[in-house]
């Protein structure tokens, strides 16, 4: 009787490769969880974001201290709804980047830099997604503060929303990097890696609106604000798509390999 590392019973081989099937079935149902959590988090920040708070179209930034308090004196309980919405989407976002990781893990052989960097950048679009949530909250938990102070944290709120991009771009230049550095990305083909280039093209230019308060580029503008979240997105579409798809075949793998047959090599 052979004893496995964790101190169990192992009666025969064909027992301990049908408990590696079941493993192997678990992670591909947990990678597949984590691709649909990327559809998840957009659907529960857009309604979150948008349908509830109503911050699409969004105010100004040119708009007046005493139209921003005004803003969040009147539909002060639409935002605080809206913006927990937004803030239990950066925990849906968690097992999309775990992921994504995942995946980059088994391209690199194990957990290596591109992993590492994918993972941290994953962690700085939950931090994206959770603050500014945050602050546009605490503006409309005490609505009856001065107007200015109103209008400052909907400044930070927005700036750090729309504009904090670098920590988010480390996912989509992780993929680019593997591509370049490994050649055979697996489960991300070639026009998926590319379709990452083009999202950082489009949304670079909305970085522009820390300089503007009205116009294409600021935060309520076409480059500012509608170019950049529809990239963003498509982004996570095609994400979803191409991780389901190879979720989709490791779950199909582990079901077809017959009890007692000799299992493939496990996946990191």
């Amino acid at each position: 009787m052979a004893v496995d590392r964790n101190g169990g019973n192992v009666h025969n081989p064909s027992e301990r490769r049908n408990n590696m099937n079941t493993m192997a079935l678990g992670k591909g149902k947990a990678q597949l969880l984590g691709a649909w959590c990327g559809i998840g988090y957009m659907v529960t920040l857009m309604v979150g974001w948008w349908n509830i708070a109503g911050f699409i179209p969004p105010i100004s930034p040119s708009a007046s201290a005493e139209e921003v308090a005004a803003l969040f004196q009147s539909d002060f309980t639409r935002i605080r709804v809206g913006m927990i919405f937004v803030m239990f989407s950066a925990l849906i976002f968690i097992p999309f980047a775990a992921a994504m990781c995942r995946e980059l893990s088994r391209i690199e052989g194990g957990a290596g830099v591109l992993t590492f960097t994918c993972a941290l950048g994953g962690a700085g679009n939950m931090a994206l997604s959770f603050y500014p949530a945050v602050w546009w909250l605490a503006a409309a938990f005490r609505p009856e503060r001065a107007p200015e102070l109103l209008m400052l944290v909907n400044d930070l709120s927005w700036l750090q929303f729309i504009g904090g991009l670098s920590m988010y771009l480390a996912m989509p230049l992780s993929l680019i990097g593997a591509m370049f550095l490994y050649g055979d990305t697996k489960v991300f083909p070639r026009w998926a890696i590319y379709l990452n280039a083009w999202t950082i093209v489009l949304e670079l230019p909305g970085q522009l609106l820390f300089f503007f308060h009205s116009g294409p580029f600021a935060w309520n503008g076409i480059f500012g604000l509608y170019l950049p979240i529809t990239a963003f997105t498509a982004w996570f579409v095609v994400m979803f798509y191409v991780m389901r798809k190879s979720a989709m075949q490791e779950i199909a793998d582990a079901r077809n390999v017959a009890p007692g047959a000799a299992y493939p090599a496990a996946a990191h």
